[in-house]
């Protein structure tokens, strides 16, 4: 009878440790989101690994992540404020427990993206990771934007300096100049081609009004 009794206190504190272990779910290490052009990183650090489901959702677009094994707690709540007004595909974050053993992320979007969801073994100073890469599902033009970028530029108005040489219109003046062959106010007169001499006309048919053959003083031989 006192085993029996020892027994069942045994088994009864095995279930109430099972129960703890599975209320308590993964340890979070970190949270991260990392901003870049090309897309955006959010990453979930934690002590054992994790598994997650996704699904896009429209109208507007946001991007739903249920993680199973996972308890709400403090460090997941830190994703909210980590998201940067300034980030190019996120919105916002919200976390909420959907399910005992499953928390679910909503993030809201600012364009229509094609995520990719994935897990890292640990490495180096790094435990279980459990990342999404989200990328616009219609990325900019790198050659547009540039384009976008110097048109922005050439329609800003910029304050004239009175006192700075403005080279160009110089260049371009001297250019016009020199094809017109004009002199410029207060500068040296560009040349002017000669003129051409005028042609001479075709001697009249006859001996009588033709001049005699010039005179030498040498003889010149001419060799084929």
């Amino acid at each position: 009878m006192t085993r029996r009794r020892t027994l069942l206190q045994g088994g009864t504190l095995v279930l109430l440790l099972g129960r703890q272990h599975i209320a308590r779910g993964a340890g979070i290490v970190a949270v991260r989101i990392w901003p870049a052009e090309d897309y955006t990183r959010v990453t979930i650090e934690s002590d054992t690994a994790l598994k997650a489901t996704h699904r896009m959702v429209g109208s507007p677009p946001r991007l739903a992540v249920d993680i199973d094994g996972l308890e709400l707690n403090p460090a997941l709540r830190e994703l909210v404020a980590k998201v940067r007004a300034d980030d190019p595909n996120i919105a916002g974050i919200r976390v909420g427990q959907n399910a005992p053993g499953v928390v679910r992320l909503v993030v809201d979007l600012k364009h229509e993206i094609e995520p990719q969801v994935f897990t890292l073994a640990p490495a180096a100073a790094y435990q279980h990771r459990l990342v999404f890469d989200l990328y616009p599902a219609n990325p900019v033009d790198p050659l547009e934007a540039l384009i976008a970028e110097r048109m922005r530029d050439l329609g800003t108005p910029r304050a004239a300096d009175p006192g700075a040489p403005d080279t160009l219109g110089e260049l371009i003046a001297r250019q016009i100049e020199r094809a017109n062959g004009l002199a410029r106010p207060g500068g040296d007169a560009v040349a002017r081609a000669p003129a051409p001499p005028p042609a001479r006309k075709p001697p009249a048919s006859g001996g009588a009004n033709r001049p005699p053959p010039a005179r030498t003083d040498r003889l010149i031989i001419v060799a084929l």
